[in-house]
């Protein structure tokens, strides 16, 4: 496995609305596990088979279509929200560098959108809850392979042994993506995360790609 740890690739000002995510993940996360509060979790939690009109929740919950974006901001377990936000952090905060704060957020919510129609889209009968921010922030990292291919990427990789290397964000980046086509863990919504990836990439890529950044590329060269 090869696991993400920092780029090199500075910005112009600070990133207040990928810290903003994060932190209001965090606060939910650590709210609804200090109370216990399973009933919220699955009340905000995605449904496919309810957006589909063939299952209704039992308890009080807001409209299947609201629980789509409700679910971005609920996680599974401290692994997930350690993961995801640590990876928000990394490709966040220059996309929104890039991109302004205002167009990022609404950018951020709409690939968490289209990548959770992505999972539902194939899994139309399932009342499986789904939940988590992965398929937003799999946008961050499709726009980022767009803007940033050539930053580079300190990684962690787990094979046999620990090893810490260092990679161009396209490979890291190209690496997690196809991964994500060969994952069999039925818990994990991995077409939400292509969906979201491929929405990230085609966004920025509609929208100018690099000439997005003008002449201020920000990332590191070791040459």
């Amino acid at each position: 496995m090869l696991i993400p740890l920092r780029d090199h690739n500075p910005t112009r000002h600070f990133p207040i609305v990928t810290v903003s995510l994060i932190a209001i993940n965090v606060a939910v996360f650590a709210l609804i596990n200090l109370r216990g509060d399973q009933a919220a979790h699955l009340a905000y939690s995605m449904v496919p088979a309810e957006i589909a009109g063939k299952v209704e929740k039992t308890i009080p919950a807001p409209p299947p279509m609201v629980s789509i974006f409700t679910s971005m901001f609920l996680h599974g377990g401290w692994m997930h929200i350690i993961f995801n936000m640590w990876t928000l952090w990394i490709f966040g905060n220059n996309l929104e560098d890039a991109l302004g704060r205002g167009k990022y957020l609404a950018l951020y919510v709409f690939w968490g959108y289209l990548a959770a129609w992505s999972h539902i889209a194939f899994n139309w009968d399932s009342v499986i809850p789904t939940v988590g921010a992965s398929g937003a922030i799999a946008g961050v990292m499709g726009a980022y392979l767009v803007l940033f291919p050539h930053a580079r990427i300190d990684c962690m990789l787990t094979f046999f042994v620990i090893t810490f290397v260092e990679v161009p964000a396209i490979f890291f980046l190209i690496f997690w993506i196809t991964l994500q086509f060969f994952q069999g863990n039925p818990g994990v919504a991995y077409l939400a995360h292509i969906g979201g990836f491929v929405a990230g990439w085609l966004t920025l890529k509609i929208a100018g790609g690099q000439r997005i950044l003008g002449h201020r590329i920000h990332y590191d060269h070791d040459d």
